[in-house]
């Protein structure tokens, strides 16, 4: 039997412990590192998630973008033909109400585009005597002709009454009008509505308003401008 000399089996069990222990320090080593990339692929598979979150998310917001557009556009189309059939309504009642017989500048009566709708600008010497609020019989038949154009149709109708600035002097005038002109042009107005209902124009349609002389359409230093000033303006508005 072969003997291993004493120092020799010392030196052997040395290099057993230190392959031991360098084994050892392998695996810890091989553990860290598996460890370490666990969690870089931790990370990774967190911002993947993030990332995707975000991708839904944009996603989301340009699908709500196209149907923000498609629903403007579809808006814009609806707009452009209501301008459309105004304007084609402006244009068949300026045909109807030109001068003569039927009213236009000319005649004391005319029609204007506003926000929304249009109005009839009728003269005041076509409705009053000056000072007066009763109407004429060439304005309750302007009115008729107006309220035939009106029927059966869906707008709201508002009568709003002006005057130039001339102040009411008469003593029985302005008995019958305490607060002057402003008092005077709500009067008319009233009047001319009435006259509208009276003649099919339903009441629920139709309101009032009077102005006296602060909303005036031209310079009141001249004639001119006075007589274009002294008017009852009706506005047909949409729904």
């Amino acid at each position: 039997m072969n003997r291993i000399p004493k120092g020799g089996l010392r030196a052997a069990l040395l290099v057993l412990a230190a392959a031991a222990g360098a084994g050892c320090a392998t695996g810890e080593g091989q553990a860290q590192r598996i460890h370490d990339l666990d969690q870089v692929v931790a990370k990774q598979a967190r911002a993947n998630e993030e990332l995707r979150e975000k991708v839904v998310a944009a996603e989301k917001s340009v699908a709500a973008a196209r149907a923000e557009v498609d629903r403007l556009q579809g808006r814009d189309a609806a707009y452009q033909d209501a301008q459309a059939k105004l304007q084609e309504r402006i244009q068949e009642l300026e045909k109807s109400f030109q001068a003569p017989g039927g009213g236009g500048e000319d005649g004391g009566i005319a029609i204007e585009k506003i926000a929304g709708g249009y109005k009839f600008v009728v003269q005041g010497e076509i409705l009053f005597g000056t000072g007066e609020a009763d109407l004429t019989p060439e304005g309750t038949a302007a009115l008729a002709k107006i309220a035939g154009a009106l029927k059966g149709r869906g707008e709201r109708i508002r009568v709003e009454g002006h005057t130039d600035n001339v102040p009411i002097v008469k003593a029985e005038t302005k008995a019958r009008y305490p607060f002057g002109n402003l008092d005077l042009s709500l009067d008319r107005a009233l009047r001319v509505a009435d006259s509208l209902i009276k003649a099919g124009i339903e009441a629920k349609r139709v309101s009032c308003g009077g102005y006296g002389e602060h909303q005036p359409r031209a310079e009141n230093s001249t004639a001119e401008g006075k007589k274009k000033n002294r008017r009852v303006e009706i506005l047909v508005q949409a729904e």
